[in-house]
Formats: structure tokens, C-alpha cells, sequence
């Protein structure tokens, strides 16, 4: 999707512009009347903010959040440049109001999301911008996370009179609304909300399982930086089937198979299958991983994860060799035995043992299995995981050094 800036729909609308003398900003926590007291705790938690708290106008109707995010929109300060809005089950990095106001500061006109869930389609590529050092990453679902979000004050105003489909949820009517103004919503590294747990609303909860960030934390990011992937690799949601995502030719992002997409370096299904089961005898001898996912869900974990390390390599491969003290790469006991003939090997090893990198690592296998493995284990997925995971991507690493200009053919894009 082609990132046009609000300040185009400010010309259109009248609206407050987004630029100009700086960043104001005007926030709301949007709660339902049962959830009142949730809704007040995270708005005192953040007393910078000036939170306002906006309840559902008809808590007795068919549940929709869209009511109060309407409300919401509509409510927007005239005079602020951005509408901070925060559903009422969400925590906050400390320090939230500051780095939102950096955020902003360095991405003035565009939707901003600061959580996505470790399952979504945009998760993986919140891991690679955690390796790749960056602060963005263009949004790749169908849909807009409304959980926490930025909106310049022109957008929601916009929004306040935009049409609603039926039974259309507000963050699908948001990501209508932007690409039919051919705006680019960017989801942060590292996520500056976390969903915390309880029931759903619009249950949620249940039909898609637990939905913590994808990558969590504070301290200062590169808000300057977006991520550009070539591709972006995937677990679908439902299907339980690895994809790559690659970009549209309509601005959007399209799933190709993976075993499609490595066809043209030379891999075929057969080959796959043998690389996959070498890293299960290797990492998984007694069968412990496959007591809890099913070997042919593994395998899809694994070629998620090969397809990672390849997209990782490519967007790394000019990287300056990578420290590995500091905040950003600190070091880890577990080192990785990443194969010389990958150039990059040593960047995205060190990224990994990095403190963002293995924060992505930990939501790697629970976010994307969390439809299909039993919530009880979930929490101890990560470390049951981590040997095949981390195996796959080196193993993806090595095949890009090998057969790299062979992935980005036309055919796939």
C-alpha cells in the first residue's frame, strides 16, 4: 500500500493538520461500563496522558466495539495533532506517555499501532525489525489492531463520519478506511501495549487464544527506522500452514506457500522434509516437542522458522558487524553455530542473542501455535521449542547465502 501522508486528507477534510508546531497529544481509554474500574486503574497509570475515559453509549446493545470507538474518534481535542486511544485490558511500558510522544514526533502522519499479537501476520515481521534494528514495520493484516493506536487528529475525525458496513468491527473499518486513503498504518518494535488476560468482550479469547504482544518492552527505539522485507514468513491463523508473505502488486501483501517460494532456489517438498526431519533427530531425539505439537504442525514451525532465517539474511546482509554487549545485544549462554557460508551469519547470530531478539524469540512458537496448542502449555513452548526454531533459522541463513537472488523472482512478488 502506498504510504500517503494525512496531511493530503487534511486538505480534503479541513481538519487540524497533523504537523505543524509540534506534538499534541489527546488520549482516551475506551471501556465498557462493566469494565469501569479497569478502564479508570490504566488511566491513573499514566497521569502525564491526561487519559479521558469513554464508555460504550449503549452498553445493552449487540456487542461491537465500534460504538465507543466512534465516540472516541468523534471526541478528539481540536487542538490536538493526535488521538491516543487504548482499549481498557491493556498495560503500558513505563514511561508510556514520553515514548509515545517521540513515536509521533518522528512519524507524524501516519497510523500508528504500539501492540500487535504474537500470532498476527505482522508478528514475525515485528521479530525481524527487533534483528534489523528498526522501529516500524508496515502492517500486513487485514485489519487494524485498535487495542492501542496513534491517529493523527484529521484521520479520527475522519473516521468519526466514515460508514460502517454491517457488523463491521472497528479495526477492520479502519484498515477500509486507510486503504481507501492509501495510507500505510506501521506497527512498533518493540510493542508499547500488552494485552493483559481475561475474557473478551467479543470473544476473542476463545476463538483465537491468548493474545500477548509480539514483542513487548520500552526504552528508546528507532522511530525513524521502518523495516522494508521482501517477504515476511507466516503460520496461517486457521490452516496451520507455513506462507510467505510477499508484497502486492495492489499495495497489500499476498501468501504464497511456502514450499512454493523456496521452489526456485532449489528445494523441493522431499528435500524439506528431509532437512526437517535431520533437525528433529538432532534437537528433538526422545520426542519431547512432538508430545506437545504434532509432527506435522512441527513441520510448519520448522519451515516458518527456515523461511525467517532467510528473510532475515536478506535484510541484515549489509549490516555492520554487530556488537555483542549493551542493551540491544547483550550476550546469552546459548550460542548459535551459525554456518560460515552465509555472510551475514554473524549479524543475525548476534541479533538473536540480543536482548529484543530473544524477547522475539520467546513469543516465536507460543504466538503462533497458540490456536493449537493447550493454553496450560503454552508458557513453557518457547524453551521446548527454542533448539528446533533457532536450527531452522541458521539453517535458513546458510540457504540464503547460497541461492539469494534465486527467492526474489517477479513471478512471486
Amino acid at each position: 500500500m502506498h504510504a500517503a501522508s494525512s496531511s493530503d486528507l487534511d486538505s480534503r477534510s479541513g481538519h487540524v493538520p497533523s504537523g505543524g508546531t509540534g506534538v499534541r497529544l489527546s488520549a482516551a481509554v475506551t471501556t465498557h461500563p462493566r469494565r469501569r474500574h479497569e478502564a479508570a486503574a490504566l488511566a491513573a497509570s499514566q497521569p502525564g496522558l491526561g487519559f479521558e475515559v469513554i464508555e460504550d453509549p449503549d452498553p445493552d446493545g449487540p456487542r461491537s466495539a465500534l460504538r465507543t470507538a466512534r465516540l472516541a474518534w468523534r471526541r478528539t481535542d481540536p487542538a490536538a495533532t493526535h488521538r491516543v486511544l487504548v482499549q481498557d485490558d491493556m498495560r503500558l511500558v513505563p514511561g508510556f506517555g514520553r515514548l509515545v510522544h517521540d513515536a509521533v514526533a518522528a512519524q507524524p502522519d501516519r497510523i500508528l499501532c504500539l501492540f500487535t499479537e504474537w500470532g498476527s501476520r505482522t508478528s514475525p515481521a515485528v521479530r525481524l525489525a527487533a534483528l534489523a534494528g528498526a522501529g516500524w514495520v508496515p502492517l500486513l493484516d487485514p485489519y487494524v489492531p485498535t487495542t492501542a493506536v496513534v491517529l493523527p487528529a484529521a484521520v479520527a475525525h475522519a473516521l468519526a463520519e466514515f460508514p460502517a458496513e454491517p457488523g463491521e468491527p472497528d479495526d477492520v473499518l479502519l484498515w477500509r478506511f486507510a486503504r481507501e486513503h492509501r495510507l500505510t498504518p506501521l506497527v512498533s518494535c518493540p510493542n508499547l501495549a500488552e494485552h493483559e488476560p481475561g475474557e473478551s468482550l467479543v470473544g476473542n479469547d476463545v476463538l483465537l487464544g491468548p493474545r500477548h504482544s509480539a514483542l513487548f518492552g520500552g526504552g528508546a527505539a528507532p522511530w525513524d527506522r521502518v523495516l522494508a522485507p521482501r517477504m515476511v514468513p507466516h503460520l496461517l491463523l486457521f490452516e496451520g500452514i507455513a506462507v510467505c508473505q510477499v508484497p502486492g502488486a495492489d499495495g497489500g501483501w499476498t501468501a504464497v506457500r511456502a514450499d512454493d517460494f523456496l521452489a526456485p532456489s532449489g528445494l523441493t517438498i522431499p528435500d524439506l522434509l528431509d532437512r526437517y526431519a535431520a533437525t528433529a533427530a538432532r534437537r528433538d531425539p526422545a520426542g519431547r516437542i512432538r508430545r506437545v505439537i504434532a509432527d506435522s504442525l512441527l513441520l510448519q514451525l520448522w519451515l516458518t522458522a527456515f523461511c525467517f532465517g532467510l528473510t532475515a539474511c536478506d535484510l541484515l546482509r549489509d549490516a555492520p558487524p554487530a556488537p555483542i554487549s549493551g542493551k540491544l545485544y547483550e550476550s546469552s549462554p546459548a550460542e548459535l553455530q551459525f554456518p560460515g557460508n552465509c555472510r551475514t551469519s554473524d549479524a543475525v547470530a548476534a541479533a538473536l542473542r540480543g536482548a529484543r531478539g530473544r524477547a522475539g524469540m520467546e513469543t516465536f512458537a507460543p504466538g503462533l501455535l497458540r490456536r493449537f496448542v493447550p493454553r496450560h502449555r503454552l508458557a513453557g513452548l518457547a524453551r521446548l521449542a527454542d533448539p528446533m526454531v533457532r536450527e531452522a533459522i541458521s539453517d535458513g541463513c546458510a540457504h540464503a547465502g547460497q541461492a539469494h537472488d534465486l527467492f526474489w523472482k517477479d513471478s512471486l512478488q
